[in-house]
């Protein structure tokens, strides 16, 4: 072994390195590491000497240059925290760099986030340790954070995550979604209210918003204000749930076979349950109402 590597390592690895160690330290030098850096590394995880360096090491080294790290940048990550090299590249870092990325926008930020704290990397669910957003340097994500938590929102829950994704877009896209809501009525205090109940409200896009309000109020007659109390009926698909069961209630309403619709129960059902309900129960039209919904089906699938 080259003197570099004349470290007191673990007699077990001695005896089982089937790999040339040196072929290690050369990956680690050409990469731009240091001597020092290298013992370093080696000296907190001698088992890397045990590594296969082009099977293991190289192919996570390149996900991070490939991401847009510089060297320095990939120095100071592996330095900082070498136990990365010890994770599955397809199984934990690149699903975890994947869902950091979700929440920072870009690669240029999450770089810069797991530069400042590698260790986020490490964990199962790095936004269950809200630390790393508030301190790693990224305003957007440290405002959008600290709005969130100011909400309400509990840090451990699932709403947590919806709701940080949500208030991570440019403030000029949020703001346009609200003037949307607007639009139908709503005042800033009830988009705000009805974010705190259910973020994925401001997760669709603004054409969304517009197409479910337009088909609701005017077409159905819907008070805006009923996706105030019912906020997730903005996100279902207005193609393959929305139009086709409304069409199935309107005919219902005009027979008179039903005298009074759940609209927003209605719509927020499984299909099962829906059909069920709503066609197959009515024996004498179960057949014309099937028929209506799957037109309603596959005319706007062929319009699309």
């Amino acid at each position: 072994m080259a003197p570099l590597a004349c470290l007191r390592l673990p007699t077990r690895i001695r005896l089982r390195t089937s790999h040339d160690p040196d072929s290690i330290l050369s990956l680690f030098k050409s990469h731009g590491f240091s001597d020092s850096q290298i013992r370093r590394i080696i000296q907190t995880y001698p088992y890397f000497l045990s590594y296969n360096s082009r099977k293991i090491i190289l192919p996570k080294l390149n996900f991070l240059l490939s991401k847009g790290a510089s060297t320095p940048d990939l120095i100071r990550i592996i330095t900082k925290n070498p136990k990365i090299l010890r994770l599955s590249l397809y199984n934990s870092i690149t699903p975890r760099y994947d869902f950091i990325k979700r929440f920072m926008l870009s690669d240029d930020s999450t770089l810069r986030s797991v530069k400042v704290c590698p260790c986020i990397m490490l964990s199962k669910n790095p936004l269950l340790n809200i630390e790393f957003l508030l301190h790693n340097g990224v305003p957007e994500s440290k405002n959008a954070v600290q709005e969130v938590m100011e909400l309400g929102f509990e840090t451990s829950k699932t709403m947590f995550l919806i709701a940080l994704r949500a208030k991570l877009v440019r403030k000029s896209l949020w703001e346009r979604k609200v003037e949307v809501y607007r639009k139908w009525g709503w005042s800033q205090e009830v988009v705000l209210s009805t974010f705190v109940r259910n973020p994925w409200c401001m997760l669709v896009s603004e054409g969304k918003i517009e197409a479910m309000m337009e088909f609701c109020v005017i077409h159905l007659g819907w008070d805006a204000l009923l996706f105030a109390k019912y906020p997730v009926l903005v996100a279902l698909s207005l193609e393959k749930r929305v139009v086709p069961r409304a069409a199935v209630l309107q005919f219902l309403l005009s027979k008179g076979l039903v005298k009074d619709v759940n609209w927003a129960s209605a719509f927020l059902v499984s299909d099962k349950i829906f059909l069920q309900k709503f066609v197959v129960s009515f024996e004498k039209e179960a057949d014309r109402l099937l028929k209506l919904y799957e037109e309603k089906m596959m005319f706007l699938d062929n319009t699309h």
